[in-house]
């Protein structure tokens, strides 16, 4: 079964109001469905691949789970500031070696957030409003609330706000993703509807790569890229430079950094293709490249000098040629 998903909200930035709408916090993590079935759990992503060998503490703590049970959720990881974050996470999404996962969910526990039910005790409840499920998902034994992991719960449910611009303001003030609003009446179906919107904090664009910069301990592995747009487009074809934006260190996946990694090291060039050049510590250690290779890029504010505050690789664009990044439409990225 693939999980129902929600639209941008309209206008950006703003949740629905009104009592017909309930709100939760939008977690910055991986979409995760969970289905128990003759007493087995697995776990599914977005696109119904089988995910059960990447988080075995989930599996480990199913505990009494009702048999026949298929909830919906997100699971997060918490970085070095304790703040739930994609690339928090990245350390486990594409693991399944029995070991590695075992060591993982020591030094790189997750937590599932559950927000919903499809199927309860056998009996199919997507057709019920979301009300009504909420109140069989609070019914449901679930692991979280008796198995602790280190300490903590493996699975949680995610809690229901009324007031979804309150919600907005402390999840904003604590550097959160954003809020999730839906619909007490909504049913449960499967791809995007309009009864839930998506109220995100963070902003996205298209940028392009004029340089990298090694691991600190590592000179042969991607740490983080130089992205900005072109000085003057209409000259950029023949004069190719950028104008800075951000160095982006966080966002992607081991296996999606070796492969960027791969194709920069086949267009650096010896000069910078920034002007102003970019400044800080890790200039000298930059390899600078060629600005062909566009990414999309999503951050919380910019600063006074139009820098990118806490930007996150999202995704790699190589359907936008660099010229014409600053107006690029954006992907539409899920977490």
């Amino acid at each position: 079964m693939r999980p129902m998903l929600a639209v941008p909200a309209s206008p950006p930035g703003v949740p629905p109001a009104g009592d017909a709408w309930v709100h939760e916090v939008k977690w910055d993590g991986v979409r995760l469905l969970a289905e128990t079935r003759d007493g087995v759990v697995r776990l599914t992503n977005r696109t119904e691949g089988d995910v059960t060998a990447a988080y075995p503490e989930i599996v480990a703590s199913v505990g009494t789970l009702a048999d026949g049970t298929l909830v919906d959720g997100e699971v997060i990881a918490l970085d070095a500031t304790g703040r739930p974050t994609l690339q928090a996470i990245a350390h486990r999404m594409h693991v399944r070696d029995p070991g590695r996962t075992a060591k993982l969910a020591q030094t790189h526990p997750v937590t599932y957030m559950v927000f919903d039910v499809m199927r309860f005790h056998g009996h199919d409840v997507t057709r019920l409003p979301l009300s009504e499920r909420r109140k069989l998902l609070e019914e449901l034994d679930l692991p979280g609330v008796t198995v602790a992991h280190r300490g903590r719960a493996v699975w949680q449910v995610s809690e229901q706000h009324d007031d979804g611009l309150a919600l907005a303001h402390a999840t904003k003030a604590a550097d959160l993703e954003g809020v999730m609003s839906k619909r007490r009446d909504s049913v449960y179906v499967q791809g995007r509807s309009e009864s839930w919107v998506k109220v995100p904090h963070r902003i996205e664009l298209v940028g392009v790569i004029g340089g990298w910069v090694p691991e600190t301990e590592n000179d042969g592995r991607l740490g983080s890229v130089w992205i900005g747009h072109a000085a003057d487009e209409a000259t950029f074809d023949v004069d190719p430079v950028l104008y800075p934006l951000a160095r982006v260190g966080s966002g992607l996946g081991h296996a999606a950094r070796d492969d960027l990694l791969k194709v920069l090291r086949e267009i650096e060039r010896p000069t910078c293709p920034f002007d102003p050049p970019p400044v800080g510590p890790e200039v000298r250690r930059t390899r600078w490249v060629e600005p062909m290779l566009c990414v999309q890029i999503r951050y919380l504010t910019r600063s006074d000098n139009g820098t990118l505050r806490q930007p996150v690789l999202r995704a790699l664009r190589p359907d936008v040629s660099p010229v014409d990044a600053a107006t690029a439409d954006l992907y539409e990225i899920e977490g």
